[in-house]
Parts: structure tokens; sequence; C-alpha cells
């Protein structure tokens, strides 16, 4: 069975061991599972959204080989300096649409928000249990060439620890707080609207942009210009699921000129009500922290890393990527030379 072990040098959770496949889920080498009409070949659904001709629209159930399992509790333990602990969590499947070989970016704007909203609340469900500390949002969409690329989804991981990642950014975004009092996003949406250097897009309630320090070519992120710590809660006002699922399709579409293949993680705060024993450092957090998404294209030859230790190596600077995106717009047919 799998479970948590922390790296005692670098405090990072690292799940190792076989991931159990439930019983319910079938294999097949032709039939596509995430197709209309082939439910019995996924694990019961959690949450469905129908479509107007009786069918459904988005789809939610367990990933039949979970990385992380509902049942039980986290049973913390020490092996003299090391830590272990059982992987409770949820692992589940958000197929996004019906249609097969359909990206988000060629998806109606309705239908995004339809993902969206199954999104929110299945976060808003899983983060009512207080065994999970944070609940992780994100997909990976293949290149039409690549075996892996098909039906368009996205995976929700509820884990009973924070990913490192994740935790860094809680850490500064507080510390930039406590200095300033002020939130580190929302002086960083202030620079950027005033430099318009790296700005690709806005409209009444979110805003695109290349970060300063992009890790990838043509990385992208997607920020409310209203401050919100919460991707779900933000969500659940009025307005706000059409208004960005219109520009996501939008910086998406501009994405899949420069690359079909992506990776897109929402950062969103972490379980405030699993936290209780730490109550204090999470008090402003829902001011220090702004909720983004990040979308990450996957463009061929460009080397991301620098040997193993970390360092991204990045050859297209912020502003001339934004320079780029910006001249890609959502209804071009061709990206530029060189892009």
């Amino acid at each position: 069975m799998a479970e948590l072990r922390l790296d005692a040098v670098t405090r990072r959770w690292v799940l190792t061991g076989k991931r159990p496949v439930m019983p319910d889920a079938h294999d097949s080498g032709v039939v596509c599972a995430f197709c209309g009409g082939n439910e019995h070949l996924t694990p019961k659904a959690i949450l469905e959204r129908p479509d107007p001709k009786g069918g459904w629209a988005v789809r939610v159930f367990h990933d039949r080989a979970p990385v992380f399992q509902i049942e039980g509790g986290p049973d913390r333990r020490a092996e003299g300096l090391f830590d272990r602990m059982n992987p409770v969590g949820a692992h589940e499947i958000v197929v996004e649409t019906p249609r097969h070989g359909v990206t988000m970016a060629e998806m109606p704007a309705e239908q995004v928000a339809k993902v969206a909203e199954v999104c929110r609340d299945r976060i808003l469900d899983l983060k009512r249990d207080k065994r999970f500390r944070y609940v992780s949002l994100f997909k990976d969409q293949h290149s039409p060439g690549s075996t892996l690329r098909g039906h368009s989804y996205s995976q929700i991981l509820a884990s009973p620890v924070l990913p490192q990642s994740l935790e860094r950014e809680f850490r500064w975004s507080r510390f930039h707080f406590l200095r300033k009092e002020r939130c580190l996003y929302c002086d960083i949406l202030e620079q950027e609207k005033r430099t318009e250097k790296r700005t690709v897009d806005q409209n009444a309630d979110f805003i695109a942009l290349c970060p300063f320090a992009s890790r990838t070519p043509y990385e992208l992120w997607v920020l409310p210009l209203e401050h919100s710590s919460s991707f779900e809660k933000d969500l659940a006002q009025p307005g706000r699921l059409t208004s960005l699922a219109t520009f996501l399709k939008s910086c998406l579409q501009r994405i899949e000129k420069i690359s079909d293949a992506l990776h897109m993680v929402v950062h969103t705060e972490p379980n405030l009500e699993a936290h209780k024993p730490a109550k204090d450092w999470w008090k402003t957090l829902t001011e220090d922290f702004h909720w983004h998404i990040e979308i990450h294209p996957e463009v061929e030859g460009q080397r991301r890393y620098l040997g193993s230790e970390g360092f991204y190596f990045n050859p297209i600077p912020a502003e001339e990527a934004a320079l780029v995106l910006r001249a890609l717009e959502p209804g071009a047919e061709t990206a530029p030379p060189g892009a």
C-alpha cells in the first residue's frame, strides 16, 4: 500500500508504494472510458452536471488508481528521526465534456463555466473534511500527436499535507504582508498594470500576465483584479463563473497558438478548518494570499532545468513572451514567426 514519507532534509512529503486499482474499473485499449455512453467503464459518478439533451455535460468520479485514499485517518508516526503517514485524501477525475478530442480552448464559454462550477463545488465539499489540509486542482493537456492525447479532463487531489511549493508561497505571502500590510500579489498587479511590460490581457474582473521570473517559455498567470484568497469562494459570487470562463478560454486560445500541450494549475488557500492547531499562522492568510491560475505551455526543445538542482532555465524572458501573446488574438489562425 502507498504511504507518505517526509524527507527529513527538504521537509518534502513523498508518496511511495503501489497505487491500488479500484475493483469497478475496466481497461479498454480501443474505447475511451471518458466518452458519453461509456460510463460503465469508470467508477460511479460523484457528481454530474446535466446537458439539455438528458445526458451529462461534466462528470466527476474517483480515479481508478487513486494516489490518496478516502478511508481512514492520517496516523502520522515516527521511525527514528523519520516520519510517515497514511495517504488519506481524495483523487478525483473531472471529465470536462462528453466529446472526445476537444480542448478547453475549443469548448464554448458556457461549457468552461460548467467545468469551473463543478471544480468549485468539489473543492468546497472536500474542504468540509478536516483531514484534508489542501485541495489541488490541475490539468495536463497533451499534444495531438501524443498517445496520451484524447479526452479533456482535470484532476482534483485532497491531501493531509501542504504541497511544498504552495507552502513556500504561503510563507512568503505572509512575510510580505507582515512587513507591508499589503497583499504581495496585489502589489505585483499594481506594478504590472502600471508598466504594462508583461500584461497580456484584461477584462473587468481578471488579468493575464507573464510573471517577471517566468520558469517556462510563455508561462501565463490569470489572477482576479479584486483581492481574494480563495478560488472556490470567489467563484461562488454572482457573475464570477461566466467572467472567468470567457477570459480563461481566450487565454487558452492564445496559448494553443504557441503549444497544444500545457500544464494548468489553480493555487488557492489551504483548508483553514484543518489547520486549527496552527491557527495563528493562518490568521492573515485571507488578506495576504491571492488565488491564481498558472498555465505552463510545453514548448518542444526548451530545457526547463539546469542539472538536477531545481534551477529553471527559460530562454524567453517574460517581456518577450507577453509581446507575442498579446499579438495572438484568440481568433487568430497562426502564430507569428519564431513563436
